[in-house]
């Protein structure tokens, strides 16, 4: 059997939240709308992202990217 380990730390909402630059209320929108699918981890009341799933995210949505010469 083999074991995983996570070598990252999870950032609560409102770290995540000024990392995007937004708000904690619009992370809770997108996550009940599914507007926006940032994975993100959730135990009891406690909702926490991982930094390497809301950098995907941003890559996902740049927009007017010009190509590396």
């Amino acid at each position: 059997m083999s074991e995983t380990t996570f070598n990252t730390s999870l950032m609560d909402q409102k770290t995540a939240a000024a990392y995007l630059g937004t708000t904690v209320g619009s992370l809770n929108v997108w996550r009940a709308t599914g507007i926006h699918k940032i994975p993100y981890v959730r135990w009891g009341h406690n909702i926490r992202y991982r930094k390497e799933d809301l950098d995907a995210w941003i890559i996902e949505h740049l927009e007017n990217v010009q190509p590396v010469a």
